[in-house]
């Protein structure tokens, strides 16, 4: 299935490690993943997953906050289609954030 010339991710083709920010999934891959843990978040806006991804620093209010894979309801209805959104902080949908120093240390050792 495709929507507006992209495909749209199932749970059998959908994997968090390939996942882009703007990939489509079906309702599936939601209920699986709000499924796993209680749910972060969820209402209309976005649904979370429950346990947090990592940490960044939050510009607007200078504190370190926990991110969470999101996702954003794209289509209603029970079969309804979705966008992923990566990690957010909690609450809302948009990717934002600084990594910190002691996390992009780690990653650069381990050539992520």
């Amino acid at each position: 299935m495709t929507y507006q010339g992209k495909e749209v991710y199932t749970p059998d083709t959908f994997s968090y490690e390939r996942a882009q920010v703007g990939d489509y999934v079906s309702q599936a891959v939601v209920d699986d993943a709000m499924d796993c843990l209680p749910p972060a978040c969820m209402s209309s806006a976005c649904a979370q997953m429950g346990e947090p991804y990592s940490t960044k620093l939050d510009p607007d209010t200078r504190r370190y906050r926990e991110t969470y894979a999101t996702f954003k309801r794209v289509t209603e209805g029970r079969d309804g289609i979705w966008q992923y959104c990566g990690h957010c902080f909690q609450g809302e949908n948009t990717e934002r954030g600084i990594v910190p120093p002691f996390i992009r240390l780690q990653e650069d050792r381990h050539g992520d």
